[in-house]
């Protein structure tokens, strides 16, 4: 068993060879974290969670363990994932982000976010985050604002936006905030993928690479994998059988993680 809930408010960790939350928060998915003296601070929504080492196991105290156990998506046994990844020169990154989880985030904050993180500097769009959900979002009980729900981004000006140093997306957020009103995520969530791509892609500010991370982070579709420059780097290194292998298969959405991961972060040169 991954996981155990012990009570409304806690998860305890049991196999963490699925779960390096250092892995997860640095893979790309989300830009709400805090390191704390005994771990990390999570925000999603309007939700939040501090994950902690205890002895051999993760203790995860949170405001609702149901809304965390799928948001780390502990329903999914990633060991067998990683089996069917059996590409000789993805094993490295296997290894040092075999922790990664894909994360079962919040669509409006996932859309949002990404459009603002589209050719930006992680830490300028990490900032411009955080004080948008000081001026617009709830206090919470951990000290941290949540991400403001679609009413109270719907009060923000495009004004605002620039003064948070949205720059040229300030429009398309104004613009794509009135979009999201009319979807409806339960409604979205069934249709095939080629189908989802094309209403993301009608939202203003989202190209396909951001159509992608929406699909994969909102609506968890673990065979869409986004490509940027650090994949594009990576599986250059590979026989076109092998990208196809990654790019096409049912998991290609973790692979990519993995690969973005190891690269990006960790700073390899190579897989």
């Amino acid at each position: 068993m991954i996981v155990k809930i012990l009570n409304q408010n806690t998860i305890q960790v049991n196999d963490l060879n699925q779960f390096d939350p250092y892995a997860i928060l640095h893979s790309g998915q989300v830009f709400r974290y805090w390191q704390t003296e005994r771990g990390w601070l999570v925000m999603s929504g309007n939700h939040w969670a501090e994950i902690g080492l205890n002895s051999n196991q993760m203790i995860i105290k949170c405001d609702d363990t149901q809304y965390f156990y799928r948001y780390f998506d502990f329903a999914t046994d990633y060991q067998i994932i990683k089996q069917n990844l059996n590409i000789p020169k993805l094993q490295n990154a296997l290894v040092c982000g075999g922790g990664i989880r894909i994360l079962q985030a919040e669509f409006v904050e996932i859309v949002l976010s990404f459009i603002i993180s589209a050719n930006n500097n992680i830490k300028r769009f990490t900032k411009t985050i955080n004080a948008i959900c000081e001026r617009y979002g709830d206090m919470t009980a951990c000290g941290q604002h949540a991400f403001p729900s679609l009413e109270q981004c719907a009060m923000i000006t495009e004004e605002d936006f620039k003064q948070f140093g949205c720059g040229y997306r300030a429009p398309y957020l104004v613009k794509a905030i009135q979009q999201l009103k009319q979807l409806d995520f339960n409604q979205l969530q069934k249709l095939d993928n080629h189908e989802l791509q094309r209403i993301l892609l009608e939202i203003y500010g989202v190209g396909p690479k951001v159509a992608a991370c929406i699909m994969l982070f909102a609506f968890h579709r673990l065979d869409v994998a986004p490509v940027d420059t650090w994949i594009k780097k990576a599986i250059a290194q590979l026989s076109p059988k092998e990208q196809n292998s990654i790019l096409c298969g049912p998991y290609a959405g973790i692979a990519q993680q993995y690969i973005f991961y190891y690269l990006q972060h960790l700073h390899k040169e190579v897989l």
